[in-house]
């Protein structure tokens, strides 16, 4: 079984892209057209993705979204488990961003993997 987890600033289209690139438009995800965000914490979703692997044996797939980060209701202290708690469950970990990559971003990553280790 594999896990793959999306995280992100909060309105930077996460769980869009999890329902129209891996769900194929299932909208396992609910999307809001305002600027408040739709999921709390980590969301898991019902549909289990079978991926083809060449090189290996095919393996069942589930997904994860996650609550986007720097939001003002929230602490980074917050951020920073959902982000390490995304982490830990992953197989694979999809960093969503809009624009180029700043630092803090990759503060934030790096405080996160240090945590993981």
């Amino acid at each position: 079984m594999g896990v793959i987890t999306i995280v992100g600033k909060y309105r930077t289209g996460k769980s869009l892209f999890l329902n129209k690139v891996l769900l194929n438009n299932n909208n396992s995800f609910k999307v809001c057209p305002t600027i408040n965000s739709c999921t709390k914490g980590l969301w898991i979703s019902r549909q289990v993705i079978k991926s083809e692997c060449p090189d290996s044996e095919d393996m069942d797939v589930i997904v994860i979204d996650s609550e986007g980060f720097g939001a003002m209701e929230e602490t980074e202290a917050y951020n920073n488990r959902i982000l390490l708690f995304a982490l830990l469950l992953s197989s694979y970990f999809i960093y969503n961003s809009v624009g180029t990559i700043d630092e803090k971003s990759l503060n934030n990553l790096n405080v996160i993997t240090n945590l993981a280790k």
